[in-house]
């Protein structure tokens, strides 16, 4: 759902990825934005920023039909790390939606996800979250997909896993977050909300 189109977008959308270190965070923003997937790990430093343009259909609430929009999403990758805390609080403000990933390779880091969800809600409370499992391509799995589903019903958010390295649900997972943010964002300030 890509566009190239050089005219405006109806929307800009800011997405924050939200995890501990070495979930794979910067993997699912570089597969998504970038179709592509680097085997050698390293930490970010701070933040770094990616866009990515797309259509999405958007239900029109007056004609309730479905007609397809241009959206600019400014994807924050957010270091994981314990020392960028307060950073990081500043870079989430005025976030639409937010991916909170863990590894199912790694029991701790879905353990902590509890946490990372909680320090994005206290910032923006009504913003779209989803929860994101990855790395479902490794055979070493210790985190079963029904502990994330669980986590997710008691969030009430949406849960996709992943394997940003095969691209597993990588375009599914933003797809979703972003269709379900703009639809949230018509609701709170209605159709005039829309600019294209």
């Amino acid at each position: 759902m890509s566009s190239d189109d050089e005219s405006e977008p109806a929307f800009m959308l800011k997405m924050v990825a939200l995890g501990d270190g070495a979930v794979g965070k910067t993997s699912c923003i570089m597969r998504y934005a970038e179709n592509r997937f680097g085997e050698t790990y390293k930490a970010t430093l701070g933040t770094s920023i990616a866009l990515k343009n797309v259509e999405i259909d958007v239900k029109d609430n007056k004609t309730q039909e479905m007609t397809r929009r241009k959206v600019q999403i400014v994807l924050w990758d957010l270091a994981g790390q314990p020392t960028y805390k307060d950073l990081r609080q500043r870079y989430m403000i005025g976030s639409s939606m937010a991916f909170i990933v863990y590894d199912v390779t790694r029991p701790p880091t879905f353990l902590n996800v509890h946490e990372w969800y909680r320090n994005f809600r206290q910032i923006c409370p009504d913003s779209t979250v989803a929860i994101v499992g990855n790395k479902i391509d490794r055979n070493d799995r210790l985190v079963p997909p029904e502990a994330g589903e669980m986590l997710t019903r008691w969030l009430d958010v949406i849960h996709i896993e992943t394997s940003a390295k095969e691209g597993t649900n990588v375009d599914l997972l933003f797809t979703e977050l972003t269709r379900r943010a703009i639809a949230m964002e018509i609701e709170r300030y209605g159709s005039s909300y829309l600019c294209g």
